[in-house]
């Protein structure tokens, strides 16, 4: 009995050795790399900023650090097991999810105007970040049930994902509220809804927006709306940290001030500097250049996240590459435009870029995702010799 059970013990380590190894050969390395690089750069820019105190023990590079680590490991466990096994977990992934995001209604703290995370053994974990990959998983699993979308779906879609919502509007954070929503808008695009029904949400959700600038949206909300349309009515206040970022990513010209030099940053002129207005911040000390390779990588990524939507042949792992590529694209045009005072400032981050652990963590995750849909729809084809060996 211990011969036969230590054979099996060594038999299931092979295998698993095994499984990690062809996992390894089979990952999209292209996109992989770009998503490295991303994060290398984000932990660039943090060192400039630590550079005038050199405080390493205490700086946000050493936090942001072990959340890289930590979010890698989580993107390769994740890439390791198959994305459709996921079907079965989908309803209780979103039922924890949810129940984070009450937990922050009912025992949250205030911290800076909103009540949107936790603490939890000195870590700051914020729900509403992995309430993304929860809703991603869940919309993709209740989509891809049938091949035609009906209005019934679209209903009780839309239930799915009005409790999310609201409980991270009222914390407030809109800008993840409205990222949300249109994660749900374009998923629906995706699964085949008619223009028409199309057309009738659009009408719906502009009454739905005037409705809430009327009577939902706080007076300083509303304020973030009216400087957006002319900054320069309140230079000190509300409009200071857009021109302060404007300027801050005009100073950079071509090849920048260097890393540690950028006034703006190191003087701390440029508010948020490594969550809501990071690019602004590597404009300034990388330049032109520096800007270009950020949008160079996030192009790459998007591209091979796209192309593997595209190639797999299973709607569910579809659908869930394209709530991913639907969340990295808005959350990358509405934060640059945000940088560059051409949409309102909404707080939301910088994937990969932007300090902070639970937002790096869930992207990876993300991604995770998306290279096991990459992996087992390859080996759904056709399967490494080695795996069909051992099963």
């Amino acid at each position: 009995m211990v011969i036969k059970r230590l054979r099996r013990q060594v038999v299931s380590g092979t295998q698993n050795t095994v499984r990690s190894i062809e996992v390894l050969k089979s990952l999209d390395w292209v996109l992989a790399g770009a998503a490295l690089l991303l994060v290398l750069l984000s932990l660039a820019v943090l060192v400039s900023s630590a550079i005038p105190s050199q405080e390493w023990t205490s700086s946000r590079f050493v936090k942001q650090s072990f959340a890289a680590i930590v979010s890698l490991i989580a993107a390769f466990v994740i890439a390791k097991l198959p994305y459709h096994s996921l079907r079965r977990y989908a309803l209780l992934i979103y039922g924890i999810a949810l129940l984070g995001l009450i937990t922050v209604f009912l025992t949250g703290q205030v911290i800076r105007g909103t009540v949107s995370r936790l603490e939890i053994a000195g870590l700051q974990i914020q729900p509403s970040e992995f309430m993304k990959v929860a809703l991603v998983i869940t919309l993709a699993w209740f989509l891809s049930r049938t091949s035609r979308l009906s209005w019934r779906q679209v209903i009780i879609s839309a239930l799915m994902f009005a409790a999310p919502i609201l409980l991270i509007a009222i914390e407030p954070d809109l800008g993840v509220a409205m990222l949300l929503l249109a994660l749900w808008a374009s998923l629906l695009v995706f699964s085949g809804l008619s223009w028409s029904a199309i057309s009738g949400l659009s009408v719906i959700a502009l009454a739905a927006a005037l409705a809430s600038w009327r009577w939902l949206l706080a007076d300083y909300q509303q304020e973030r709306l009216l400087i957006f349309l002319d900054p320069s009515r309140d230079p000190l206040g509300a409009g200071y940290n857009i021109l302060q970022s404007i300027v801050a990513l005009g100073s950079g010209r071509i090849v920048g001030r260097g890393l540690g030099h950028g006034p703006q940053s190191q003087l701390e002129f440029l508010p948020e500097r490594h969550t809501d207005f990071i690019l602004s911040s590597i404009g300034e000390e990388l330049g032109f250049i520096g800007v270009f390779l950020i949008l160079l990588l996030y192009g790459i990524l998007l591209w091979r996240i796209l192309r593997i939507a595209q190639t797999t042949n299973d709607n569910f792992g579809r659908l869930l590459a394209t709530g991913t590529f639907t969340i990295l694209l808005i959350s990358l045009t509405v934060s640059a435009g945000m940088n560059m005072g051409l949409i309102p400032v909404t707080g939301i981050p910088l994937p990969m870029l932007s300090y902070g652990g639970s937002s790096l963590l869930s992207t990876f995750v993300l991604l995770g995702l998306v290279q096991s849909v990459h992996v087992y729809s390859k080996w759904a084809q056709s399967p490494p010799m080695e795996i069909s060996n051992l099963t």
